[in-house]
């Protein structure tokens, strides 16, 4: 990857995503941060320019759960920055109640996946050509419990379960790697499209959905004692560095941790739910990502 590259990580101010932003700090990129919470976002910038005296960083507000937030997101970007050449869509969430969002989408389909989805189809234009480019997707080992029910992706049918939600985006967020890839292949895009799972680390969002679990007196051991070798966020975070820089990497492929369970280790290939890789299914629930978020992009492939 070029020193010079330009680099959109969503989420970047905190976890797996303030790890890969000081990564490619570190190696002389200019990172656009690209966060909900600008105050967060600030110190994340602040705390990386500490470490990495010179470091070239963009704070942009964007909020991936609503349509409008990405619109104007692309807008500024091609206002203050103009290029790029990696998009990290890293922003999620964990199980949580069922919210809507202002688009009426349930609030994790739209943050860990549609959101996604809207923010790559706003992006595409703004890849340099002539230049090997990524799009890489963070994915979830909660993905292999995961469902598509294409004609229920907001759960307006469907009774709502928080980590049956949680499961299904995920699944979701790995068929739009898959199906990006097969679909910038057809149109001979030089852009690499891929994702990547951290396996379990000690990040704040793994710290709230702890908070959502009944303390009996075996949790409070377990948090205690053994959440001690849980790998920290800047282990978790080689599988998406792996995926974002590597040039032994393919589109469609999927990284994660190759310790046992995929839970830590270093990166490696990762376990592929079979719904994820299936095509007619991947084109069915691009179609429908596109009638939901208002974002259309690469959608007159030859094959459909």
């Amino acid at each position: 990857m070029s020193a010079t590259a330009t680099v959109v990580i969503t989420g970047a101010n905190s976890g797996i995503g303030y790890q890969t932003a000081l990564h490619f700090a570190r190696a002389g990129a200019r990172v656009v941060m690209a966060c909900r919470s600008l105050d967060k976002a600030e110190r994340a910038e602040h705390d990386i320019r500490k470490q990495v005296p010179g470091a070239t960083t963009v704070v942009l507000p964007l909020d991936v759960s609503e349509m409008e937030s990405v619109r104007k997101f692309g807008e500024l970007f091609a206002e203050r920055v103009g290029e790029l050449d990696v998009l990290v869509n890293n922003a999620g969430m964990v199980a949580s109640p069922l919210v809507r969002t202002r688009d009426g989408h349930e609030l994790l389909f739209a943050t860990n996946y549609l959101g996604g989805f809207a923010l790559t189809g706003t992006m595409l234009p703004r890849f340099r050509e002539g230049r090997a480019a990524r799009i890489v997707n963070v994915g979830s080992l909660a993905h292999r419990f995961g469902k598509l029910n294409v004609d229920d992706l907001n759960w307006h049918t469907t009774e709502y379960d928080q980590w049956k939600a949680y499961a299904n985006s995920k699944v979701a967020t790995l068929s739009h790697a898959i199906e990006l890839s097969r679909r910038l292949r057809e149109r001979g895009r030089d852009i690499v499209a891929l994702a990547a799972h951290p396996g379990f680390a000690n990040t704040e969002v793994n710290r709230r959905r702890e908070a959502t679990i009944r303390q009996t007196p075996l949790r409070k051991w377990y948090v205690k004692h053994m959440t001690k070798l849980v790998p920290t966020a800047e282990m978790a975070a080689r599988s998406v560095i792996r995926a974002a820089v590597a040039s032994d990497v393919r589109g469609g492929e999927y990284f994660g941790p190759s310790g046992l369970f995929e839970l830590g280790g270093t990166p490696g290939i990762a376990r592929i739910n079979p719904i994820a890789n299936d095509a007619v299914l991947g084109a069915s629930l691009w179609k429908a990502s596109e009638n939901l978020s208002g974002v259309s992009y690469l959608s007159n492939a030859t094959r459909e």
